[in-house]
């Protein structure tokens, strides 16, 4: 690898290479990570500033360009996923306030209600009992299919989601 350039002295061949493939390498860039496609020119562009010395004019091309710019997306991709970035959806639930023992009571008891008796025994009987389908369909004399679309159905309607009734 070439030896990085320590002296903060300027080149004006390379600076005008770097200029006129900025938009190129922008381009690529956008379509590897869009969202962080500035950042990454900036830290493409600083890292082949570093290494300048290693660069030839008479061989110089936008794939070395592209090159650098790809490895530095897999780098920074790398690092992005040693550290949890949380999505959107869960950075707003965590900054709201979270809801007390009894609003969790009930609203889980008001979405049960909102079941059928059948619905409901086979739910809590599958997931708070954690019987299995045989046992339920033993239990309460119904085909195992049944208590599968039993349950199904339940959930639906829990999550609020249009179920064919």
């Amino acid at each position: 690898m070439p030896r990085a350039i320590e002296e903060p002295d300027t080149d004006p061949a390379f600076a005008a290479f770097l200029a006129r493939h900025r938009g190129r390498v922008l381009g690529f860039l956008r379509r590897l990570a869009p969202r962080d496609a500035d950042d990454l020119l900036q830290e493409t562009f600083a890292k082949v500033w570093r290494y300048r010395s290693g660069w030839d004019p008479q061989r110089a091309s936008a794939s070395w360009l592209l090159r650098t710019a790809f490895h530095v997306t897999v780098d920074h991709r790398r690092r992005a996923g040693r550290q949890p970035q949380p999505d959107d959806e869960r950075a707003r639930s965590q900054t709201a306030a979270a809801p007390c023992r009894s609003e969790l009571r009930d609203e889980i008891e008001r979405s049960l209600a909102s079941l059928s008796a059948v619905e409901r025994a086979l739910l809590l009987g599958f997931h708070r009992d954690e019987r299995s389908l045989q046992q339920l369909a033993t239990e309460h004399d119904l085909p195992v299919n049944t208590v599968k679309s039993h349950l199904h159905r339940a959930r639906r309607k829990l999550q609020r989601e249009p179920s064919d009734d």
